[in-house]
């Protein structure tokens, strides 16, 4: 993110903290509820198809290079090969790829038999968890028509409940359908075109062979797999991730914007009356569909470091909500947080709330660095300032 670093090129270090906290004022936008939306950034122009398709076009794919394109959006035509690559699902090189994923989808094949087709064998916590599953699925992105479908829901249905007897550390935790629903959209755009604003059902879906969605449906899981991976501890017992995103979060709050936490505290608002749900499900229900897959590209993007910039994003998001609920009380306050008002944002406003999290975490990491390096006397000068 070189067109960001330059924020933090300083020449002393107490210079430097005073500088950076005046950058972090100027691009902390106080009112992104009540503007007007800014035109959608394209990234499905021809140029930035065309770089897309140099990347993908060499014989051993530069995965950092295709990282630092993908940050700042993926066009719907590459996505789907995108989010694997990115997501190690597939190898860079691709006179192994074929090979790699056949084996992988016939693994899943099998999961289905040994899992899944066994329904006189299953006991009554594995009936139990098969309705926690459909009525999930049955409330997953409501609004549009492709999850409403039968197969789709089924698909569904099935590898979330594969995943939950795989993962039996944490089994099956309300969320992970949250998670899986981008990917859903993606991976079907790579057979039959999906309407990314509508996500009605396409219209040769059912012309879809069934061989064909069971491959999409290997994909899906393998895909979840890898990024629940990334943020396993929000789901195992007790959810201790929860927890210490929870204080991270707090500790970015009183760096950025002590008011808010200030106002929390004495409104007596918990975050787990509204950010839980931010947490563990990645931000997917709180924007449209298409702007949770554009939010995706930038979490996948950032590989093992996904779960850290999450974090960062839901503090901004907070931030961003600090103009519009301090006059509220604690009722006011928490519907509002709850049903977010981002029915009009366009990616535009996602890529401003991806960057200045980003700042954030810059900004918070030189911090740090900053005190490590100094000696107790220099830091509380400049803590006192």
């Amino acid at each position: 993110m070189s067109f960001l670093k330059k924020l933090f090129s300083k020449p002393t270090k107490e210079k430097e903290t005073q500088q950076v906290q005046r950058n972090i004022n100027q691009i902390y936008n106080t009112q992104p509820f009540q503007r007007k939306s800014n035109p959608i950034y394209n990234y499905n122009c021809i140029y930035r198809i065309e770089q897309f398709e140099i990347i993908l076009e060499q014989q051993i794919i530069d995965l950092e290079q295709l990282k630092q394109l993908t940050w700042r959006g993926a066009p719907q035509v590459y996505r789907a090969k995108v989010w694997k690559l990115i997501l190690k699902y597939i190898p860079p090189n691709h006179m192994s790829q074929t090979s790699v994923i056949q084996k992988k989808r016939q693994d899943y094949f099998q999961y289905i038999k040994n899992y899944y087709e066994q329904i006189h064998e299953r006991d009554d916590s594995e009936e139990k968890i098969i309705k926690i599953i459909s009525n999930d699925v049955l409330r997953t992105q409501p609004d549009y028509q492709l999850f409403r479908d039968p197969k789709i829901q089924n698909l569904f249905k099935r590898l979330l409940f594969i995943w939950s007897q795989r993962h039996p550390m944490s089994g099956y935790v309300q969320g992970i359908n949250d998670i899986a629903s981008p990917l859903i959209a993606v991976f079907l755009n790579e057979y039959v075109r999906v309407d990314f604003n509508k996500f009605d059902l396409p219209s040769d879906f059912h012309k879809l062979p069934d061989d064909i969605l069971l491959d999409i449906e290997a994909d899906i899981y393998w895909c979840l797999c890898k990024i629940i991976e990334n943020i396993q501890d929000y789901f195992i017992q007790n959810q201790p991730g929860v927890s210490l995103a929870y204080e991270k979060i707090k500790n970015i709050l009183s760096t950025i914007d002590p008011t808010i936490l200030s106002y929390f505290q004495q409104q007596q608002i918990d975050f787990n009356h509204f950010a839980f749900r931010w947490v563990i499900c990645l931000l997917v229900r709180e924007f449209p569909l298409y702007l949770a897959i554009r939010l995706m590209d930038t979490y996948l993007s950032e590989g093992d470091n996904m779960a850290n910039l999450h974090i960062y994003t839901v503090s901004n998001l907070i931030l961003k909500c600090g103009p519009e609920i301090k006059n509220k009380n604690m009722g006011e306050a928490v519907i509002f947080l709850q049903n977010l008002p981002t029915k009009d944002w366009t990616e535009l406003d996602i890529e401003m709330l991806l960057q200045e999290a980003y700042v954030f975490k810059e900004y918070m990491s030189n911090k740090q660095n900053l005190n490590q390096s100094m000696t107790p006397t220099q830091s509380n000068r400049i803590a006192n300032k």
